[in-house]
């Protein structure tokens, strides 16, 4: 065993290198071989050219806040930069229609902007421009405007002579109409507005077209607001209006046809020269339609209007030409229509002086006769005669324009101008309906008609005497 021993220690004191304080380590000579190795390497290739310094970048636009704009408003707009150094020095524009009041620097990549936007300013997308000195820089259609007012829903047929309904949108949230103050109109004559009423962001109306509107585009306003804090919103060029040439009218039927819901159709007739009476009466072909006949006189200005009723009674002295309008009030389906014109001599006029009952004017038991209450104590009898065979029925009276707020008050009198046939009339309106209680005996009858207690100034009224 000790042989064993002293021969392993023989062996390992051999595998061990002898020592040499002087030489270096094998890992310094590795490095040394791998530096020498480095050195050749880089003696072999060509010189590096030093890395050129990055280019700046130009200076941009990158954002607009908000982004979009409705016409006739003033707001503040915030514009964002990249590589900008913005200054007092600087300069903002959004074209045509946009003025800028105002610019604030926030930072110099910060810029708020306050404009006001013009009525007519050209609607859709538009480029944002900031410049300083000879720099600019531009955000192409970064900033729209829009229309507040638009059309939800629009009614009738957009043409001269017409009546059209409809509803409008205000896309502007941040002004919803007022609930109470306010003004719907075109800015050209011709237009008549018959109603509006607005909910915060929606609205109805009635708008009637006069017959002399010149076909176009037109805009639509509304005014929203009291006093001093009013808001204007503006449709553009959102309402078309298209020629169209009355239709003439003949004396007798006239049979038409309505094509749309709420539609119209515009027809003139001219009476002759002498007193004529024109009875116009229409009639439609489809159940739930409302016929009706707004008829306007030379003018063909809605604020003339003569009359809108399935029954229009218009008198004339000259030959010049009515516009009579076919409208159906419920927006019935497309349908058939007639139009019945008779022409006639007016009724004749009363006689003065009739203000007692042995004054009466004598006329007969059915018919019309024009009368005036000279002033608030004139009073007009009339008398006619009732035969065996009608006795027993009632005595239908009604009094109509002449001129329309001309305020009467009828009633029926027995032979003896004292005995009342249920009268007086209850004087509900301006214009009586009023029917007698029967008649008891043949012989004379007594209509008088007097000033209402609330009369207005207007004189002239039409008395239509129908035994029933």
């Amino acid at each position: 065993m000790i042989l064993q021993a002293t021969l392993v220690t023989t062996l390992l004191l051999h595998a061990t290198a002898p020592a040499d304080p002087g030489a270096p380590t094998a890992r310094a000579r590795l490095s040394s071989l791998l530096a020498a190795q480095r050195d050749a390497i880089l003696a072999s290739e060509p010189a590096l050219a030093a890395a050129d310094e990055p280019a700046a970048a130009d200076p941009s636009i990158s954002a607009v806040y908000p982004n979009r704009a409705f016409l006739e408003r003033t707001l503040d707009v915030t514009i964002s930069g990249d590589d900008t150094e913005w200054t007092d020095a600087v300069a903002v524009d959004f074209g045509d229609g946009i003025r800028v009041d105002s610019v604030r620097v926030a930072s110099p990549t910060g810029l708020v902007a306050r404009i006001t936007i013009d009525e007519d300013a050209a609607l859709g997308a538009r480029d944002v421009t900031v410049r300083e000195g000879e720099v600019e820089a531009v955000y192409a259609g970064a900033f729209t405007l829009q229309a507040p007012l638009a059309f939800k829903v629009l009614n009738g047929t957009r043409a001269p002579g017409s009546i059209l309904n409809g509803k409008l949108v205000q896309h502007d949230i941040s002004t919803p109409f007022d609930p109470v103050e306010n003004t719907l109109y075109v800015d050209e004559p011709g237009f008549t507005v018959d109603y509006f009423y607005a909910q915060q962001y929606g609205a109805e109306f009635a708008l009637l077209v006069d017959v002399p509107v010149t076909p176009g585009t037109y805009d639509l306003h509304v005014v929203s607001g009291a006093t001093g804090s009013q808001v204007r919103s503006t449709g553009p060029d959102i309402l078309p209006i298209a020629a169209r040439t009355p239709l003439p009218l003949k004396e007798g039927d006239n049979v038409g046809t309505l094509k749309e819901p709420y539609g119209t159709v515009l027809y003139t007739f001219t009476p002759p020269v002498e007193p004529t009476r024109l009875t116009l009466t229409v009639t439609a072909s489809v159940q739930g339609a409302t016929p009706i006949l707004a008829v306007l006189p030379a003018s063909g200005r809605f604020a003339d209007l003569l009359g809108a009723e399935a029954r229009v009674v218009v008198d004339t002295d000259a030959a010049e030409p009515i516009y009579v309008i076919y409208w159906d009030a419920a927006g019935a389906e497309k349908h058939d229509y007639t139009i019945n014109l008779v022409a006639a001599p007016p009724p004749p006029p009363e006689t003065e002086p009739n203000d007692e009952c042995s004054a009466a004017n004598r006329v007969a038991a059915s018919s019309s006769t024009l009368g005036s209450l000279r002033d608030v104590n004139d009073v007009d009898w009339f008398v006619f005669t009732v035969e065996e065979a009608d006795v027993g029925k009632t005595v239908h009276v009604l009094t109509q324009p002449g001129e329309p707020t001309t305020d009467t008050v009828v009633e029926v009198f027995a032979s003896d101008c004292t005995t009342s046939l249920g009268g007086p009339s209850p004087d509900y309106a301006y214009h009586e309906d009023f029917t007698s209680s029967p008649v008891t005996a043949a012989g004379d009858v007594y209509v008088k008609v007097s000033h209402s207690p609330d009369a207005s100034e207007a004189a002239d009224y039409e008395l239509v005497i129908a035994l029933e």
